[in-house]
């Protein structure tokens, strides 16, 4: 292997563990992940949304893979197409970087006030999609002042 080929191979590897971090963090104990809600991909009538039949099943995806998974369709179709509250899919971890229109929330493995450490990435929880302002912000890690008893 020349130098040329391990150099693209490096910036390869570089560039994925960069675009996992965009869709978790791992940075404290808590275990941060961002997801996505099919259903709603459906309902909105996101443009991305694909369906094929496939012998008797007719599947859904997202052409962007923001999620990865093709999904049965039936379980939607089984309540003319609303389900009035309940998610019949669930939330799946995003597979690549969310478009705009995509409706992200972050879901964390563990709670935060059952930890003793303090958010050491809260920029992970804006929007990744957002408006250029929202993308970065500069925050402090230090936990919050003692307030004085009276």
């Amino acid at each position: 292997m020349d130098k040329r080929a391990r150099i693209s191979d490096r910036f390869a590897s570089w560039k994925r563990r960069l675009q996992r971090t965009r869709l978790e963090c791992r940075e404290c104990e808590v275990i941060c992940e961002r997801v996505i809600s099919p259903q709603h991909c459906l309902e909105s009538g996101c443009s991305a949304v694909y369906v094929y039949q496939d012998d008797d099943t007719r599947m859904f995806g997202c052409l962007h893979k923001v999620f990865a998974p093709e999904l049965d369709l039936a379980k939607f179709e089984e309540r003319g197409g609303r389900t009035r509250g309940v998610d019949t899919y669930g939330t799946i971890r995003l597979n690549r970087a969310a478009r705009r229109q995509c409706q992200v929330t972050v879901e964390q493995a563990y709670p935060a006030a059952a930890t003793r450490t303090y958010c050491s990435n809260p920029t992970f929880f804006h929007q990744p999609a957002g408006p250029p302002e929202e993308s970065m912000r500069l925050t402090t890690n230090l936990p919050p002042e003692p307030q004085p008893q009276d």
